[in-house]
């Protein structure tokens, strides 16, 4: 097992579009995580991607009194538009790929994965956001 995780990193400009969404004190909106604490034979399957650019698509925002978060519908590399060549990429870890967008204190970032399951608040939000695939290090 690997201490970090992979995920794509979103660009400053992505981030800042989606933290307008915010609406709790701790405003995240910067990645979304692939593989969390992944084991050697995912970690080696994954490391080939680092620093590759990378696409999702987000098609609702779920929240609950703690969390809100952009439920992601796809992920793609290698995309290019008008191209039928993208390469996919899903979550390695159980549960459902999301931005967190903001939640409140002493609430943590992982809790967003139950919400998904049982949300209060569920609005369709069509959207794309793009970032770089790498490696974060506790």
């Amino acid at each position: 097992m690997h201490n970090g995780y992979f995920a794509i990193v979103l660009d400053d400009t992505w981030t800042d579009t989606v933290s307008r969404s915010a609406t709790m004190e701790v405003v995240k909106s910067d990645h979304i995580t692939i593989a969390y604490k992944p084991d050697n034979k995912t970690f080696k399957k994954l490391e080939p991607l680092l620093g590759k650019r990378m696409n999702a698509f987000i098609n609702e925002i779920r929240a609950n009194e703690n969390i809100e978060a952009f439920f992601v519908d796809l992920m793609c590399y290698d995309s290019y538009r008008l191209s039928t060549h993208e390469k996919y990429i899903e979550r390695v870890d159980p549960g459902q790929a999301h931005i967190t967008i903001s939640h409140k204190k002493d609430i943590k970032a992982k809790e967003a994965n139950t919400m998904f399951t049982n949300p209060i608040r569920t609005e369709s939000r069509a959207g794309y956001v793009e970032g770089i695939f790498k490696w974060i290090s506790f």
